[in-house]
């Protein structure tokens, strides 16, 4: 008698937490929303071409970086079928310990970057509140080289430079509503650009680095849908 009292009795819990999830899930509709949004930023510590562009040497080097942070904001506009796009600025910003072959060849400064993309996403609807979503995007990142400095050599003054390049992501997440017409989002992205270039004089030399700009970057996402 006993069993079958606390059978039923899980049973009807079941049951109320289940209904508790559907009641809760979030309508569809179409309509604009926007977002700011925040997390940390790894660059992969990769190759970095160094070259002495008077002379033509060059050295293959490699990057180490600490981890970083990212902030922004975003607009756009969702179907009800899943679909939506988005135009988004993001600013990354990562400290570089050094870029060096066997020995270090520059130290200290920072990587930074001004990203401005459009995206696209699929989010699959479901009968919970969670909704998971994939998506990417393509396009323009300014990536800055700020206040490095050669590691040996009489110049030792800063040594940076900026470039623009075609920039592109992908992008994995989940949502949550948390109040009518907000979600919170957990949200993984990977983020990259071509390769940029940076020269400048250095000891009476053209002096050019090219290091990747390769990043994971784990963010959280709050969104404001008005329909």
């Amino acid at each position: 008698m006993l069993t079958k009292f606390v059978s039923d009795r899980s049973l009807l819990s079941s049951a109320a937490l289940l209904a508790v999830l559907l009641l809760s899930s979030p309508a569809w509709a179409d309509g604009f929303y926007t977002d700011v949004h925040g997390g940390a930023t790894f660059l992969r510590e990769d190759s970095a071409r160094v070259t002495a562009a008077t002379s033509g040497g060059s050295v293959h080097a490699h990057t180490n970086y600490d981890t970083g942070w990212l902030a922004g904001a975003s607009a756009g506009y969702e179907w009800k079928q899943g679909f939506a796009g988005e135009f988004e600025f993001t600013f990354r910003q990562n400290h570089l310990d050094r870029i060096a072959t066997s020995a270090p060849l520059f130290l200290g400064g920072d990587m930074h970057s001004f990203a401005m993309m459009f995206n696209g996403y699929y989010r699959f609807r479901n009968a919970t509140p969670f909704t998971p979503y994939l998506g990417g995007g393509v396009g323009e990142a300014v990536v800055v080289l700020n206040n490095t400095r050669p590691a040996a050599g009489i110049d030792r003054g800063p040594f940076g430079g900026t470039d623009v390049d075609f920039a592109y992501q992908g992008i994995a997440g989940v949502s949550y509503p948390i109040a009518p017409h907000l979600n919170i989002a957990a949200e993984y992205r990977y983020f990259a650009s071509l390769r940029p270039g940076f020269q400048q004089r250095v000891a009476g030399q053209e002096v050019k680095a090219s290091p990747t700009y390769h990043s994971h970057n784990a963010l959280l996402r709050l969104v404001y849908s008005f329909d």
